[in-house]
């Protein structure tokens, strides 16, 4: 089987070669179409928030599995307007609740930050969107007259300065305190039992989370729910499952319970 597992993202596309050597990287979503005419011949197994890089690859007359919420309505309750649903989201509600069960909140952390929960009862009943650090940088530059434009690592290595002593460090504690606050504030009325913390920007944000629930990072959510998907439909098999489970995500993944 030559399969390709691609979450296409605003900023960066995230992809797993599967055939007799695997592989993963990440690229550029800029980049994606150009990378992706050298796997023709493939099955692109794909979540996308940018629809254009969906038409192009059809243009290019590349096999292309499109996953939406209805790949998913089986095994996930939907309780919310789907309606703009993103399938990076649902697919991480899918693989949160396979691992870890009911009262589990996904806290995905890119270009946004996206709250999803599962309830007590399983279903997907929605969450939370706003900016992420690099969007509020940005934001912040492009709206004012004074103010810089911060680089993000700048943000990342600084998190822990509270009071600002210039106005560098004072975009710095704003933006971290108000995506920290945020976070915070919606886990406090939520109550999850579990939360599942991912992205690019998911470290800096784990080990702030202040509430009393069991605390899991797993990078590349989305790439992990796809290839459990992906096993479902008899697209792979248990011990491929099993090999790429133990080589790409091994955090706190026990693959008998999973599968």
């Amino acid at each position: 089987m030559k399969l390709l597992l691609c979450d296409i993202g605003n900023t960066y596309s995230k992809i797993l070669v599967i055939n007799k050597r695997t592989k993963f990287f990440i690229t550029k979503t800029s980049n994606f179409i150009s990378l992706a005419k050298k796997y023709k011949g493939y099955k692109f197994f794909v979540s996308s928030v940018v629809p254009e890089i969906l038409r192009k690859l059809k243009r290019h007359h590349i096999f292309v599995k499109v996953v939406t919420y209805k790949d998913l309505e089986t095994k996930l309750p939907i309780k919310y307007d789907t309606k703009n649903l993103g399938s990076d989201r649902v697919l991480s509600a899918f693989v949160a609740k396979r691992i870890f069960g009911n009262n589990t909140l996904v806290v995905s952390c890119g270009t946004t930050i996206v709250l999803d929960y599962i309830n007590n009862k399983g279903e997907y009943v929605g969450g939370a969107i706003f900016p992420g650090i690099g969007m509020l940088l940005k934001s912040l530059f492009l709206e004012t007259s004074k103010l810089p434009l911060i680089d993000k690592q700048q943000v990342i290595t600084s998190h822990k300065i509270l009071v600002g002593k210039n106005t560098e460090e004072c975009i710095v504690s704003g933006i971290l305190n108000f995506c920290i606050s945020g976070i915070n504030y919606f886990v406090k009325n939520i109550k999850p039992k579990n939360i599942v913390v991912t992205g690019g920007d998911a470290l800096v944000f784990k080990n702030r989370i202040l509430y009393d629930a069991n605390i899991y990072f797993i990078d590349n959510l989305v790439i992990l729910s796809l290839l459990l998907l992906s096993f479902d439909l008899k697209m792979i098999e248990n011990e491929d499952l099993g090999k790429l489970v133990e080589n790409y995500f091994n955090e706190v993944l026990d693959i008998e319970k999973i599968i």
